[in-house]
């Protein structure tokens, strides 16, 4: 799934560039848009399940400017037992700007659980 992002003045520092932590904002908006596409932030919480973030990290290959409207790809790379990696690659037009992973941890009552059934199945 790609999800098409602007960039905003809150986003950005001094020099019109995007500020390092606001990537991980555009990577969990793309999430939230890959999530959707499978009944959403909703159906998940209606099984009883929730996610938390494991990890993540962020390389940078361009910078995002004010303006730019960025293109992030969300794609599973790992799906574990009780765990999903997401990778996230985002791009002005052809230019590669940041690839993002994170991998969140499903939980029921406060512990490590299965994934739902609407994460693991295809699209």
């Amino acid at each position: 799934m790609i999800s098409h992002l602007p960039v905003r003045p809150r986003h950005c520092d001094a020099q019109s560039m995007m500020h390092a932590t606001r990537y991980y904002e555009y990577f969990e908006d793309a999430f939230l848009d890959w999530l959707g596409a499978r009944g959403g932030y909703d159906r998940l919480r209606s099984e009883g399940a929730d996610l938390v973030v494991k990890a993540s990290g962020c390389e940078h290959h361009a910078p995002a400017r004010l303006g730019d409207v960025l293109a992030v790809e969300s794609a599973p790379a790992r799906l574990g037992t009780t765990s999903l990696t997401m990778t996230f690659t985002m791009r002005r037009g052809d230019d590669l700007v940041a690839v993002g992973t994170i991998t969140y941890v499903c939980v029921r009552g406060g512990r490590a659980a299965p994934l739902p059934g609407m994460l693991t199945a295809p699209a």
